[in-house]
């Protein structure tokens, strides 16, 4: 199996699902839970076939959305929260190459601090669980929404 690496940002739904993706402990998958993207997210991306990136949204269409995503470097420095495009974008120019990478956006109604997730997002969450397994368990990276 391809080596893949997920990372997920914040929130209760992502938080989630980096940590069931990590109990599957499937074959050549490293899981990463953090809460932001940072410039060092780099080293561990640099040797991947592929990467996944698991978000959460409050303006996300339907239960989940997958879609690629390809470098594109910022305007902006360096910090703590970078985007999935620019850590590919810095990748490559470092390594030559980026991963092949995909972004899954779990749709939420809300990030309130104290509440349970709702029934509504534990189906989002079910839903985009299904998909990341079946994307984890392909040879390559051709897997569509």
């Amino acid at each position: 199996m391809p080596t893949a690496r997920c990372y997920k940002r914040s929130a209760v739904t992502e938080g989630c699902a980096a940590d069931i993706v990590k109990s599957w402990q499937l074959p050549g998958t490293k899981v990463l839970a953090v809460h932001q993207l940072v410039p060092e997210l780099i080293d561990e991306m640099k040797g991947a076939q592929r990467v996944l990136f698991i978000d959460a949204g409050t303006n996300v269409e339907g239960t989940f959305q997958a879609s690629i995503i390809e470098p594109m470097k910022s305007r902006r420095f360096f910090g703590h929260h970078e985007t999935p495009a620019n850590l590919l974008a810095l990748v490559h120019e470092l390594e030559g190459r980026a991963p092949n990478a995909w972004q899954v956006s779990i749709a939420v109604l809300s990030f309130s601090h104290g509440n349970e997730m709702t029934s509504k997002a534990q189906d989002h969450l079910h839903a985009a669980l299904v998909w990341i397994r079946d994307f984890l368990a392909e040879p390559s990276c051709t897997k569509s929404a």
